[in-house]
């Protein structure tokens, strides 16, 4: 019998499973970068906006301004695939409008490789166009409205509306144009549809009452007309429903996007289903009051 000891087994060693501290730091960063660039921030409210196209801008050839707004779900249809083609398809339909305010823009990485989608939208339309930030995302201006234009466009202003839910950031647009030799003051909005809606209507609301008009409001309000604060707006004998006589939806819904107006008539007035957007696309012909054509330019 050997008297040698028993042999003792010594596991194999395990590999080092920790991380380099380099490789690390790599993840972490990249984890930094990709929160930092998905976070939603508002947009500067003071960083310029700009037309862009190259178009000739003419006066209407009749005494009818033709209105439309539209929120183009970012392109994107009730199939669920984008195609701005379809978007233009139906704008051009209208017509084809003087001027049209869009909703639910999307903005792009640089506008001289690849416009935003009112620029892209503009170009296929042969208007002139002008993209107006809410949202700031992934380092460049993400999300908002957009104007589009065939007559003369100007005085373009951002006025941020006041959130609380730290995203979905909202503005209104306030621009003129020019139409039968008056200037048209044109608020378009796109205003909250959850807990700031009511803040952001009610300021808005005040915003068009005190615009000398002729004036629009035009936009996705979020609201039907059984709103308490759009009752009373609708009870002013100032201020022109364009869309009173619109039916409700095939599921019975009222109607939230809107074409009011004061110191103008409307002619027509209608909303126009469509599959390229969650939204119907809404228009109106309208007309200048008699006193706010006349070289007084006062208003009943």
């Amino acid at each position: 019998m050997s008297n040698d000891p028993p042999a003792i087994e010594v596991p194999p060693a395990r590999p080092n499973r920790r991380f380099p501290p380099l490789l690390l730091v790599v993840l972490l960063g990249v984890g930094w970068i990709v929160g930092d660039g998905s976070r939603c921030r508002p947009a500067d409210p003071n960083s310029p906006v700009s037309l862009r196209g190259d178009v000739a801008l003419t006066s209407p050839k009749d005494p009818i301004l033709r209105v439309a707004t539209f929120n183009i779900h970012g392109g994107r249809g009730r199939d669920k695939q984008q195609d701005l083609a379809r978007t233009a398809a139906v704008i051009s339909t209208l017509s084809p409008p003087d001027l049209v305010g869009l909703n639910e823009v999307r903005g792009t990485w640089n506008s001289d490789w690849w416009p935003d989608q009112a620029a892209d939208l503009g170009q296929r339309l042969g208007m002139q166009s002008v993209f107006i930030p809410t949202e700031r995302r992934w380092w460049h201006e993400h999300f908002g409205n957009g104007l589009l234009s065939r007559i003369p466009l100007s005085q373009i202003h951002r006025v941020p509306l006041a959130g609380t839910r730290g995203k979905a950031f909202r503005c209104a647009v306030l621009a003129q144009v020019e139409f039968e030799g008056q200037s048209v003051q044109v608020l378009s909005v796109h205003v909250d549809s959850q807990a700031d809606r009511e803040r952001q209507l009610g300021a808005v609301l005040s915003l068009f009452v005190g615009l000398q008009p002729p004036a629009l409001l035009i936009g996705d309000l979020n609201s039907n007309r059984e709103d308490p604060q759009m009752r009373a707006l609708l009870a002013r004998t100032d201020v022109v429903d364009a869309l009173q006589d619109a039916p409700p939806d095939q599921r019975g819904r009222q109607h939230i996007d809107w074409i009011l107006a004061r110191g103008l008539r409307c002619r027509t007035g209608q909303l126009i289903d469509n599959e390229a957007s969650d939204h119907p696309a809404a228009f109106a012909e309208l007309e200048l009051l008699p006193s706010a054509n006349s070289p007084a330019g006062t208003s009943e």
